[in-house]
């Protein structure tokens, strides 16, 4: 009789990681399918902002945008993008300029794009750091609750 309910109870637990393994698959396979079709939208946002980026000191050899997913959590929906620096931008002064240009050209694409909500442009740059004359941008569009409490706590920083 023992050993039936010890049977009984590994079968249950068995069937609860089966369970919590395929809800977990689902989500991520959701999370993907959310980041590749958002990373289409940063990429054509971003290759807008490189048009006009020629014009403060920045140079997009590229802009296929790289998933900060990997180092936020799956659901945060944000891209990193590189840039050349064509002027001198080593103070944080004139970073802080080009991050406000990024950000109004993210802006005038949101608002051309029916990219808003309520609280202003999906998207937006997260964080901007310069290394080796190399401009690093992330970049967010705000579509989940996940996305936005990371930008939120980015600005605690």
């Amino acid at each position: 009789m023992g050993a039936w309910i010890i049977f009984l109870l590994i079968i249950i637990v068995l069937f609860l990681l089966v369970g919590l393994y395929v809800k977990k698959k689902r989500i991520a396979k959701a999370a993907t399918i959310v980041r590749n079709s958002s990373e289409t939208i940063v990429d054509d946002a971003m290759k807008f902002v490189a048009e006009t980026s020629k014009n403060f000191g920045v140079s997009f050899s590229g802009t296929k945008g790289n998933s900060v997913a990997d180092v936020w959590g799956q659901l945060v929906v944000g891209f990193n993008y590189k840039a050349e620096v064509t002027q001198e931008l080593s103070d944080t002064k004139n970073i802080s300029g080009v991050r406000e240009k990024i950000d109004l050209a993210l802006k005038d694409y949101s608002k051309e794009h029916h990219l808003e909500d309520r609280e202003g442009p999906l998207l937006r740059v997260s964080d901007i750091w310069i290394n080796d004359r190399i401009l690093d941008i992330d970049v967010v569009y705000l579509i989940n609750q996940q996305t936005k409490d990371y930008l939120k706590d980015l600005s605690k920083l």
